[in-house]
């Protein structure tokens, strides 16, 4: 991957990230169980902004985004969306490997 990739990654992952941080009114939705809202959001921007580790921010913000009722604007999306076609998979759970076209990917 090319730097200029890893900015435009680390760029948009912000940027999605950025406006789930913006409806914290979703934090009610989160049960006792899970990692909460707060701490999420800083593990995600830890991963991003601190390790690089771009594929598991976005996976954890796919997650999140299916979760929970937060509400994307279109540019966000977009954004999500480029990021997993940059990357080239959705998540690494079972149900989504149909959407993983990584090398190493155990394909269905």
């Amino acid at each position: 991957m090319t730097s200029n990739q890893q900015n435009e990654l680390e760029s948009r992952l912000l940027a999605v990230l950025k406006e789930l941080e913006r409806q914290e009114q979703v934090s009610t939705n989160y049960p006792p169980h899970v990692l909460q809202f707060a701490d999420e959001m800083k593990q995600i921007h830890e991963y991003v902004e601190l390790a690089g580790e771009y594929g598991l921010a976005y996976e954890s913000l796919v997650a999140t985004i299916e979760s929970h009722p937060f509400v994307l604007t279109g540019k966000a999306a977009i954004s999500l969306l480029e990021i997993g076609l940059l990357l080239g998979f959705k998540t690494d759970r079972k149900e989504d490997r149909h959407f993983d076209r990584r090398q190493n990917s155990r394909q269905v």
